[in-house]
């Protein structure tokens, strides 16, 4: 064979495998595609392990706040559009759960402050937050569970603060180390009576769903942090398997702080 047709045959061989990758990737995105709009009806449901929900911790709310689970872009309560300019940095002294952060309020410009968190929106009350002068350079304040009544929040000058709402089950990802074992469900019933070949299709789509969904929080956390910063937390939280995987993020987001004020 001349080398005039080895290369065309090396031209056509490659041409070939980058037809078959698109393809590949094209189904593959079809196919998760059509999961996700199957997730959004009632024909497939993937419901939590846990009977009731659980109720995360403020530690365990305020690390997934530093790393950006949550997002950067909220409505407030009083229905203003509320951007993250800054994170901030943890705060272990007395005063709110994070400093040096900065917020934008329907576009303005951005607003230096501190950000709390807190289970309850009145938890800024019973806490004694109003009247503490710590409190006072607090631009967010941020909760999981509203009252009954309006609640408002105010600094000890009778500034009012702005409030976000967040729903943690918004984000897959938690810190629970005690997930019980998965036991079969509704969907058994009508995939076993499917061929092999559409049930390994289903669940290989399931898998590029939740890969996506992966990719997409860790996408949002290096839109906060920057790439390094990143890698360092999702490296410390694997390390930390299950069972230590709160106290391993705590450490390299606390670490990091410090090296910030460094």
């Amino acid at each position: 064979m001349s080398a005039h047709s080895k290369t065309r045959g090396c031209a056509h061989d490659a041409t070939r495998d980058i037809r078959e990758h698109s393809s590949h990737n094209l189904h593959v995105s079809t196919l998760v595609e059509h999961y996700a709009q199957m997730r959004d009806t009632t024909r497939v449901r993937e419901r939590a392990l846990f009977v009731s929900p659980r109720i995360p911790s403020e530690l365990e709310l305020q690390a997934r706040w530093f790393a950006g689970d949550f997002g950067k872009h909220f409505v407030s309560t009083a229905g203003d559009q509320i951007d993250i300019v800054q994170f901030g940095t943890w705060n272990r002294e007395a005063g709110p759960d994070f400093r040096d952060a900065a917020i934008r309020i329907n576009a303005s410009e951005p607003i230096p402050g501190c950000v709390e968190i807190d289970l309850l929106d009145r938890s800024w009350e019973t806490h004694g937050h109003a009247t503490n002068p710590a409190f006072e350079a607090t631009v967010l304040h941020v909760f999981v569970e509203r009252s009954d009544r309006a609640f408002f929040t105010r600094t000890q000058s009778n500034r009012n603060v702005p409030q976000v709402c967040i729903d943690p089950t918004t984000s897959p990802e938690t810190f629970n180390a005690n997930v019980p074992l998965a036991r079969p469900g509704r969907c058994q019933a009508p995939l076993k009576d499917l061929p092999e070949e559409r049930v390994c299709s289903v669940l290989d789509a399931a898998a590029q769903f939740r890969l996506r969904q992966k990719a997409n929080r860790i996408r949002n956390k290096i839109d906060a942090h920057g790439r390094d910063e990143t890698l360092f937390q999702e490296m410390a939280a694997a390390l930390g398997y299950k069972e230590n995987k709160l106290p391993f993020t705590l450490l390299a987001q606390t670490k990091l702080a410090a090296a910030v004020a460094a």
